[in-house]
C-alpha cells in the first residue's frame, strides 16, 4: 500500500516545499551523514539553504499509532515545540518543516527539518574539559537556561550536554537548544529548575557552579541549590548505572545462549 505523506512547512521556506515532499526518497541515498544511532542526522545543501534533517527511527507498534492519532510524531513535536521556542526568544536552530509517511493508519518515517546551526562545540565538551573558559560558559549557560527557557516557562525535558549547541562570539557565547521533541510548557519554580540540571553527568566543580549560578539568579541560598542538585545528579547517575549493569547482564545472557 502506497504510503500517505503530510507535512508543514515554516512561513519563508515556500519554496523548499517539493523537495520536503519527496524527503522520503530523497533521504536514504543523498545528504552527508553527520550522525547516526537511534536515528540519523543528514546535511543537506538545498536552494541556497544548508539543510539539517532528522530522520526518526521506527517507534515501537503502539507509538506507531499514538503519535498519529494522541500525541503527534517526535518530527512534529520537534517542529512545533521550535517555533514556540522562537516566539518566546530563545534560541534553536530555524525551523523549515516536518514530513510524517503514514501506512494503514500507523506512522512509518518521520523528519524534521531545519537550517544547520554552525556551532564551536557542544555543553558536553565544556563538562568533559575539553574546551577552556569552562566556568565562565557554565555561568552564562545557566542564565541563558534561567531567563530564555525557565522565565519563559519552557522546561526542556531532555537537557543533556549533547542537546546544547555552542558558538562563541567574542567573549561572550551563544547557546541553541536541539533535540527539542520532548518538552513542557509549565511554571518553572526554583526546584523545578534546578532539577532540570539532572542529565548532565558532571563533576563536582561543574555541579557547584551550576547551583551557584542558579541560587543567585533566583535569589534562593547557595546552600539549598548545592543541596538539591546534588541530589538530583546522584540519582540520575545512580539510574544510569543500574541500565549499564542490566545491559551488560543481558549481554552476558546472550552470550551464554
Amino acid at each position: 500500500m502506497t504510503a500517505k505523506i503530510q507535512y508543514k512547512i515554516a512561513p519563508g521556506f515556500e519554496s523548499l516545499e517539493n523537495w520536503v515532499e519527496n524527503l522520503p526518497d530523497y533521504f536514504p541515498s543523498n545528504g552527508r551523514t553527520i550522525f547516526k544511532d537511534r536515528n540519523e542526522v543528514k546535511i543537506f545543501e538545498v536552494n541556497g539553504f544548508e539543510l539539517n534533517v532528522k530522520a526518526f527511527r521506527l517507534p515501537n507498534i503502539v507509538n506507531r499509532y499514538a503519535y498519529v492519532y494522541l500525541r503527534g510524531s517526535k518530527a512534529a513535536r520537534s517542529f512545533l515545540n521550535a517555533l514556540h521556542l522562537i516566539y518566546a526568544g530563545a534560541s534553536t536552530p530555524q525551523p523549515v518543516a516536518y514530513l510524517e509517511c503514514l501506512s494503514q493508519g500507523k506512522l512509518k518515517d518521520s523528519y524534521y527539518v531545519s537550517i544547520n546551526y554552525p556551532h564551536d562545540f557542544t555543553l558536553r565538551e565544556v563538562i568533559m574539559n575539553k574546551v577552556p573558559d569552562k566556568l565562565n560558559i557554565l555561568k552564562q549557560w545557566v542564565y541563558f537556561n534561567w531567563f530564555y527557557l525557565h522565565q519563559q516557562g519552557i522546561y526542556h525535558l531532555d537537557n543533556s550536554p549533547g542537546n546544547t549547541l555552542i558558538r562563541k562570539e567574542g567573549t561572550k557565547y551563544q547557546f541553541a537548544v536541539v533535540d527539542l521533541n520532548r518538552m513542557k510548557f509549565i511554571h518553572v519554580d526554583f526546584e523545578k529548575g534546578i532539577q532540570n540540571f539532572r542529565q548532565l553527568d558532571a563533576d563536582e566543580e561543574s555541579i557547584l557552579a551550576i547551583a551557584k549560578e542558579y541560587a543567585s539568579l533566583c535569589k534562593f541560598p547557595e546552600n539549598k541549590a548545592i543541596e538539591l542538585l546534588t541530589k538530583y545528579d546522584e540519582h540520575n547517575k545512580a539510574y544510569f548505572r543500574r541500565k549499564e549493569n542490566l545491559k551488560a547482564f543481558k549481554q552476558r545472557i546472550k552470550a551464554k545462549g
